[in-house]
């Protein structure tokens, strides 16, 4: 039996979820008993992926590292600037996990801390990847291009990500405006979510211009009082209650705070976040 017999007697053929190139997955005795996820994307675009290993912030997940550029997945997407060094100490590499006491921050969440009722509320977020530019196509073409398969690269990783985060009383989703909805025939983040027991507690009040194209001021001030309690979810009582909310990308955090600060609002003792990706472009500071 030559190498590639063995290769292919030890192994089954899969096609990428992103690029639908055929390629062989190993098969181990842990792959035979379940206890590790099938390869749903082949080597070169899984190499893509930038997973987040450590951060330097313990409240919004910011990566020790943030200079991506030069790998093989681009640089951050989410703005003209570079990737700018200096909103984490480069000493600080933290585990990827949810803490109990969050006291590590990036200047951003510093400067969080400064803006309603965020001084004394935490929102701790984590995040599987840096928002690249591979990534950003990836999210593309899950949202706008209606690939709704393409959750199955993340929901599984998700639940994974919060396994440090202890009880939690209500899973929910960040809802899409009615004409996105119609749009895209999915909410992103409901599917990211779908190997959690989600309850549809949040509603839109208010409707606004995509967030990428506002700066960090503008997605703070369009995003205020956006969300609300849905007629059901009033009757719940929030009073010491921990909430975790799903979502695609963390960027400015803007968005995920205005809904954070409802269940804040109604008595939530905690609130954190998951996305999929993080983004760490250079924030512009403000005067």
């Amino acid at each position: 039996m030559n190498r590639q017999d063995m290769r292919e007697g030890l192994s089954h053929t899969n096609r990428c979820l992103y690029c639908d190139t055929p390629f062989y997955e190993e098969i181990s005795w842990r792959w035979a008993f379940g206890l590790t996820d099938n390869q749903l994307l082949c080597p070169p675009c899984q190499n893509k992926l930038e997973s987040i290993t450590t951060i330097g912030c313990s409240m919004c997940g910011r990566p020790s590292v943030e200079k991506t550029m030069g790998k093989t997945g681009g640089s951050d997407p989410s703005g003209s600037d570079p990737p700018e060094i200096g909103y984490v100490d480069p000493s600080v590499r933290l585990p990827n996990t949810f803490i109990k006491h969050p006291d590590v921050l990036c200047l951003d969440c510093e400067r969080w801390k400064d803006t309603g009722i965020w001084a004394d509320h935490p929102l701790q977020h984590r995040a599987l990847y840096v928002y690249n530019a591979h990534l950003q196509e990836v999210i593309a073409r899950y949202k706008y291009r209606g690939d709704a398969k393409l959750s199955e690269l993340f929901s599984g990783k998700l639940k994974k990500l919060t396994r440090s985060l202890g009880k939690i009383d209500t899973v929910t989703v960040i809802p899409l405006q009615e004409e996105r909805l119609w749009e895209r025939g999915f909410n992103q983040a409901e599917l990211l979510a779908e190997r959690f027991p989600v309850q549809h507690v949040l509603e839109r009040t208010s409707s606004s211009d995509k967030q990428s194209k506002r700066d960090r001021s503008g997605r703070i001030a369009a995003l205020k009082g956006a969300f609300s309690l849905s007629t059901a979810a009033r009757q719940t009582d929030w009073q010491d209650k921990r909430v975790l909310i799903v979502d695609d990308i963390y960027t400015t955090g803007a968005t995920l705070r205005a809904a954070a600060e409802v269940f804040y609002t109604e008595g939530a003792s905690h609130v954190f976040a998951v996305t999929v990706a993080r983004a760490t472009g250079k924030m512009k500071r403000e005067p």
